[in-house]
């Protein structure tokens, strides 16, 4: 009797204990699943969850404490999330959330974090060209950088006319800027950057880049006793103007230099093309040239002068353009003859193959006037072995000389220049004297033959920009890049080159 009392005592308690058991669960388990969802928000990574917050602004908060050395080294007031981390709201009945501190480790561990600014994308029109793409802080510090660099091109107080409109009016000579513009598309694009791209948050280090295409120490040289300008910028693949914009502190090639003087030798390489266009006025010489007739009883070395030669004077008028400092084109809109040229004419005896050049003599291979807008010298960090002459598209181009056209070329001449086409359509003459040859490039039409002999003065082909020219001609601008590339040769077409001015 007794043990079954026990018994029925100990199933009550079981059922006691077991009720609650279920009690302490039930309400352990209403406290994380409340009958009501509560709003979190959920931090992805490139797309992943990587936990739970219960407060955005929290979260960003914790962030912009935790960053104060971001905020320090860029002078801002604010640091965001890095790219690919995304915060969603969310509605759920499970309230357990991670801390701020374990979803800033995990996202420290992978990215960096971003500040506010500006991406900016310089596009050049040119096929092949890279486009560069540049952060900043905020786009004036872009524009300021831009127009320092302008100011490395042109003449300070000429720029500040410019832009105030008060350029003087040109009555008998002088110049005016007629138009500053960039070549390139430039794109703005508010943006968050990462902190681990290269950020400009100083015009004048962004200037730097601009002008050299680097962030680099530039190469610095030592003046000695006897250099000049010109020595030192020639000994480091510079011309003249580059080495003034590389050392502002000299405007001309003329100025004097001190033994132990520190200059600037690095090669300009800028990221933006400034272009300038300039509208001139002026007196310009025009030499007279020297007409030979030729007495077929007297030798060769025979010479009588009948008539001695004046220059003429000439009132041109100019339209240049010049991209970052170098004249690329240079027409002439109007030429008044104030006095004409009175040609020089000499008598000498022809007893003589007329395909031999006479080396006394040589004629020049455009009309009159032009403009030389490459010289015999460093361009760009490589020497321009010939010089470079506009007159205008399909004006006339005259043999320098008697001789024999040795070759005619449509871009391709293997054994003398690269077979790439750079030199457009071409004719090489032979002199037959002193081992003379010219070559001429990237005609528009050729007028003789190979194998023909030519006189000197005659017309051969006419002035084009076939082959490799600047700026690329375009459905917009077609006559782009028109010169004629006038070069010698010594012994062989393919010898050594010569300063084709030291001819005439």
């Amino acid at each position: 009797m007794v043990i079954l009392q026990n018994s029925k005592w100990s199933l009550g308690a079981i059922i006691a204990i077991i009720g609650i058991s279920l009690f302490i669960f039930l309400l352990s388990f209403s406290k994380a699943f409340s009958n009501e969802p509560m709003a979190v928000y959920t931090v992805y990574l490139d797309g992943k969850s990587i936990g739970t917050i219960d407060s955005k602004t929290s979260f960003e908060n914790f962030i912009n404490e935790k960053e104060e050395e971001i905020k320090a080294k860029y002078n801002v007031e604010e640091v965001h999330t890095p790219k690919g981390v995304e915060i969603k709201k969310n509605l759920t009945y499970n309230h357990g959330v991670s801390t701020n501190e374990a979803i800033y480790n995990k996202i420290i561990s992978n990215k960096t974090f971003t500040i506010q600014g500006y991406q900016i994308t310089i596009t050049s029109p040119d096929e092949g060209h890279e486009k560069n793409v540049i952060y900043v802080l905020s786009k004036d510090i872009f524009d300021e950088a831009v127009e320092n660099t302008i100011k490395a091109f042109v003449d300070v107080e000429q720029y500040e006319k410019f832009l105030a409109g008060s350029q003087e009016e040109i009555k008998d000579s002088g110049s005016m800027i007629e138009n500053i513009d960039l070549y390139e598309e430039i794109t703005y694009k508010e943006t968050l950057i990462s902190t681990d791209e290269k950020i400009f948050t100083d015009a004048t280090e962004l200037s730097k880049y601009l002008l050299y295409g680097t962030l680099d120490e530039q190469e610095t040289y030592i003046v000695k006793g006897d250099d000049t300008i010109e020595s030192i910028a020639t000994a480091h693949k510079l011309n003249v103007q580059e080495f003034l914009i590389a050392n502002p502190e000299f405007t001309s090639e003329n100025n004097l230099l001190y033994e132990s003087q520190e200059v600037v030798v690095g090669l300009i390489e800028p990221i933006i093309s400034v272009v300038v266009d300039v509208h001139s006025v002026g007196e310009e010489e025009r030499s007279y040239d020297t007409e030979i007739q030729y007495d077929s009883s007297q030798y060769v070395g025979y010479q009588a002068v009948i008539r001695e030669g004046e220059n003429g004077l000439y009132k041109v008028t100019r339209k240049s353009q010049y991209v970052n400092g170098q004249l690329i084109s240079g027409t002439v809109a109007n030429s008044t003859e104030i006095k004409p040229p009175v040609n020089r004419v000499i008598v000498k005896g022809e007893k003589y193959a007329p395909s031999v050049a006479d080396l006394s003599y040589w004629a020049w291979p455009t009309d009159r006037p032009y403009t030389i807008t490459s010289y015999y010298s460093y361009r760009w960090g490589s020497f321009h072995d010939a010089i470079d002459i506009y007159v205008g598209y399909g004006s006339p181009i005259y043999a320098s000389n008697n001789g024999v056209v040795y070759k005619i070329g449509t871009g391709c001449n293997p054994g003398y220049l690269s077979c790439n086409g750079r030199q457009g359509n071409y004719i090489l003459i032979n002199h037959n004297a002193g081992g003379y040859y010219t070559i001429y490039m990237h005609l528009k039409d050729i007028l003789v033959s190979e194998g023909q002999t030519v006189a000197r003065g005659q017309k051969i082909a006419t002035m084009g920009n076939t082959g490799e020219v600047y700026p690329v001609p375009s459905a917009s601008n077609p006559y782009g890049g028109t010169h004629l590339h006038f070069g010698v040769r010594m012994g062989s077409p393919y010898g050594s080159t010569m300063n084709p001015l030291s001819l005439f």
